[in-house]
């Protein structure tokens, strides 16, 4: 996965050893930066520089919103202690692009970050024209 070696991971857990060792065996994978944070209210002064989310919840009651979800582009990961049917359905009632059950393997984190990235690039790409004449006006009809 060509686009994980210069990502920059943001990782959200209130839990600082797990946060450190997530970190820690992320960049053993080869991840570019990781960032981290205890809360989310962290970064809502200030939006960080990062190409990817991920947010570790405790409880499946206390799950938060995604906070990048209107589009301002950048995807995000839960992990969560909760089966497979409500994970999936957590997911996309809070505004995130992939989600893992708790405990999560770091490899499965890793695998899952590189996807999420990919269908962020293709997405981008689906948006933004390749070419200058793309852009360019359809030339009219001829009389």
């Amino acid at each position: 996965m060509k686009v994980l070696p210069t990502a920059r991971i943001l990782i959200i857990d209130p839990q600082t050893d797990r946060r450190q060792s997530l970190r820690e065996a992320l960049v053993t994978f080869g991840i570019g930066e990781i960032l981290e944070a205890a809360m989310l209210e962290e970064i809502s002064l200030r939006p960080p520089e990062a190409d990817l989310l991920v947010v570790h919840a405790d409880n499946a009651e206390n799950i938060p919103e995604n906070p990048f979800r209107d589009g301002n582009g950048m995807p995000a990961v839960l992990i969560a202690p909760l089966p497979a049917a409500s994970l999936e359905r957590m997911q996309i009632q809070k505004g995130y692009e992939g989600a893992l059950a708790a405990p999560a393997a770091p490899r499965m984190l890793y695998r899952r970050i590189g996807c999420v990235l990919q269908q962020a690039r293709r997405a981008s790409r689906a948006i933004r024209p390749e070419t200058p004449e793309a852009t360019e006006a359809p030339a009219p009809p001829l009389p």
